[in-house]
C-alpha cells in the first residue's frame, strides 16, 4: 500500500505544482511534449502518443489551441486530415515548462524488462478486478480532462 500512496502522492504533488505555475493540466502539459518531440501530428496519432481515446484527446488539444499553445492546420498531403503542431508561444512554455510527470511514468515502464512489465501487468490487472473497476474509464490522473 505504502509503494502505491507514494506513487499516486507523488503524481498528484507533480500535477498540482505545474498547474499553478504553468497554468496546464497534466494532459495539457503532456500533449505540448508529445508535439514538441514528435512535431506536427494528427490527432490519431498524438492519442497513440498519450496512450489515449482520439475524442479524449480532442478536448485537450481545444484547451490548448484556447490558450494560444497549439494550432490545428489542415495536412498538407492529405486535406481531409488535421495536423496539430506548437504555436511560439507553445514552443517557448515547453521549454520552460517541466517534463510531464505521466510521460515520467511511461518513460519508467518502458525501461523494464518485458518480464517485469508481464508481471506488472498482470499484477495491476489483478487488483482492477478485486477492485471491481474494471468498467472504470482510464483518465488521466486528478484531471477532468
Amino acid at each position: 500500500m505504502n509503494h502505491l500512496r507514494r506513487i499516486v502522492q507523488a503524481l498528484e504533488l507533480y500535477s498540482k505544482e505545474v498547474e499553478a505555475n504553468f497554468g496546464l493540466t497534466g494532459p495539457q502539459l503532456w500533449a505540448l511534449w508529445e508535439l514538441g518531440q514528435g512535431g506536427p501530428m494528427a490527432l490519431k496519432e498524438l492519442a497513440a502518443r498519450m496512450h489515449l481515446h482520439p475524442s479524449t484527446v480532442v478536448g485537450v488539444v481545444d484547451r490548448l489551441s484556447a490558450k494560444n499553445l497549439v494550432v490545428r492546420a489542415e495536412d498538407p498531403l492529405d486535406r481531409r486530415r488535421v495536423r496539430v503542431s506548437l504555436t511560439a508561444k507553445g514552443k517557448t512554455t515547453l521549454r520552460k515548462a517541466p517534463h510531464p510527470a505521466q510521460g515520467r511514468l511511461v518513460h519508467g515502464l518502458r525501461s523494464m524488462s518485458s518480464r517485469q512489465l508481464s508481471s506488472l501487468h498482470r499484477s495491476l490487472g489483478r487488483l482492477v478486478q478485486i477492485m471491481e473497476a474494471d468498467d472504470l474509464e482510464a483518465r488521466f490522473f486528478f484531471s477532468p480532462e
